[in-house]
């Protein structure tokens, strides 16, 4: 299973990426779960997402649970560079 790490700050962002998903015209189910993915919520889902930003940390995981290792291309927009100014995997 292919994991992509992402970030979200405020709800602001949780908002924009919500609003993303909502409209990216895939079936496909995404999913957000935390480091261990003992936790996980629906990645369209504005309140689980909110959950999710508040209570799993900078760990925050989108998985594809449709096509694995494929996601929408807005995704990077909510990638943080690591300090080697690749995006955290």
């Amino acid at each position: 299973m292919v994991r992509a790490r992402i970030r979200l700050d405020t709800t602001k962002e949780v908002a924009l990426f919500v609003q993303s998903m909502n409209s990216d015209g895939s079936l496909n189910r995404f999913i957000v779960e935390d480091n261990d993915g003992l936790q996980r919520v629906n990645a369209r889902s504005f309140l689980g997402m909110i959950y999710a930003s508040a209570e799993f940390g900078d760990y925050l995981y989108l998985i594809n649970e449709t096509e694995d290792g494929v996601f929408p291309s807005f995704v990077d927009q909510f990638r943080h560079p690591g300090e080697d100014g690749i995006a955290i995997h």
